[in-house]
């Protein structure tokens, strides 16, 4: 397992810490990701890096609800 830390960057820049996590694979964070764009009422960046630093994944709060309202959708295709 890796160790991921997920940040907020809000419009203005400023980065406030989410939260910290263990996951073992990609999937485990996009779902992290998931979650914390639904939680947010404003634009923004989310940035997950993983325990040496480095950036993971850094998606839009708009993108990450498109991709999870896409993903939904594949799902019910299914």
């Amino acid at each position: 397992m890796t160790l991921y830390h997920i940040q907020m960057i809000d419009p203005t820049g400023a980065r406030h810490d989410i939260k910290s996590l263990q996951l073992t694979d990609i999937g485990a964070v996009w779902r992290e990701i998931e979650a914390v764009a639904a939680a947010q009422s404003h634009g923004g960046q989310i940035r997950v890096t993983n325990e040496s630093g480095g950036i993971v994944v850094l998606v839009g709060v708009s993108t990450a609800r498109s991709l999870q309202a896409r993903n939904v959708q594949a799902r019910r295709a299914a």
